[in-house]
């Protein structure tokens, strides 16, 4: 599938959750269930999937990509070069 803009991909986001939920349901028999069962009765990445489709059905909704536009978190340690130095033009 192409896209014709990051907002388009994030406005399908949810259809594709959808059919991939009902996969998963259907065919594979619920298998993500085990995730369960071996992290104690959570299951993070269903919980994290559900949280980035819900913001992705309230972007899409809102008809405004403007939510999109958030700054990530610097999470490198102050000694560590996000590039090698070799890598990088100046």
């Amino acid at each position: 599938m192409i896209f014709r803009s990051g907002s388009d991909l994030v406005c399908k986001t949810p259809g594709f959750y959808d059919n991939a939920a009902r996969r998963l349901d259907q065919e594979l028999n619920r298998a993500y269930l085990l995730a369960e069962g071996h992290f104690g009765g959570q299951n993070l990445y269903m919980d994290e999937m559900l949280k980035n489709v819900s913001f992705a059905r309230m972007v899409a909704e809102a008809r405004s990509t403007s939510m999109l536009k958030r700054t990530p978190p610097y999470t490198l340690l102050p000694h560590v070069q996000p590039y090698p130095s070799e890598l990088v033009i100046r």
